[in-house]
């Protein structure tokens, strides 16, 4: 390994498996001190296939790298604030962020139940709001840092109504971050993965695309790519890929306020555009 983030201080969350598990022992594999944060609040059970963030430090530490775990709970405030005090306190700074909390709980629409909804919003967009708002006070101080946020597909309309918003939720939390922190020198992005990836995780298997997605996360936290800021790339089997940001296709404006009349006159245009 070439050390590229020697020096560098990285919180990770979701550690115990999937890309956090990967891109904590790639972090750590090319030189930074890693604090590896898992909370059992974050995830169903998947048994003795699931790695806990304990498991995950002992494979670092046993080859040299440096690391600890940590147990809080990034969805408040408290347990926010301490996770990032601890990465200053005890490992001397805090230079990257991989945000991979990810509980997926699949009920049909209609059964879905406000607190299934609830929940994995606010394990899956929550911590990662809590962890970079505390974490921003360092970065700007510092006028550096790194941070990536994993997502999925699913906020295209392909998953369970409460992991699609969650999911779309980062891609906005991301886009607003990178555009806030920006200017501090802070860069923020995302790596999706597809919802095959999030079904094979519920399950407890290990798949290629997670160590792809931990490599790829990592890459973004390199000084390789300094104008990678506000970006959305999508990890899928083998490929890499860079999503577009969303743009306006066609719009329509008059003087003054449209009348119904009006609307049913012009407003269907709009969604005859690939037609004209």
């Amino acid at each position: 390994m070439s050390g590229r983030f020697k020096g560098k201080v990285a919180v990770v969350t979701g550690v115990g498996r999937g890309v956090g598990r990967a891109a904590a022992l790639i972090l750590a594999s090319e030189g930074a001190a890693v604090l590896a944060n898992d909370n059992p609040k974050y995830h169903r059970e998947v048994g003795e296939i699931q790695q806990s963030s304990d498991e995950v430090i002992a494979m670092i530490t046993s080859t040299g790298g440096q690391g600890v775990t940590d147990h809080e709970d990034v969805s408040t405030p408290e347990g926010a604030e301490a996770l990032v005090a601890r990465a200053v306190d005890e490992l001397g700074g805090l230079d990257i962020i991989i945000n991979n909390v990810g509980l997926r709980i699949d009920s049909p629409f209609l059964d879905m139940t406000p607190d299934e909804f609830e929940g994995v919003v606010e394990a899956n967009v929550t911590t990662s709001f809590m962890l970079i708002r505390f974490a921003a006070v360092q970065f700007r101080q510092q006028r550096s840092g790194n941070i990536v946020n994993i997502t999925s597909e699913a906020g295209l309309g392909g998953g369970a109504a409460n992991f699609g918003a969650a999911s779309e939720a980062i891609v906005g939390l991301t886009r607003t971050v990178a555009r806030d922190l920006g200017k501090y020198g802070v860069l923020c992005n995302a790596v999706s993965l597809p919802l095959s990836a999030a079904r094979d995780l519920d399950t407890g298997s290990q798949d290629s695309e997670f160590n792809t997605a931990g490599v790829l996360a990592s890459l973004l936290c390199t000084d390789l790519m300094p104008n990678a800021n506000g970006n959305v790339f999508g990890v899928q089997g083998n490929e890499i890929s860079l999503f577009s940001n969303p743009m306006i296709r066609r719009s329509i404006h008059k003087e003054g306020q449209f009348t119904m009349d009006e609307m049913d006159r012009f407003v269907p245009r709009l969604m005859d555009w690939e037609k004209q």
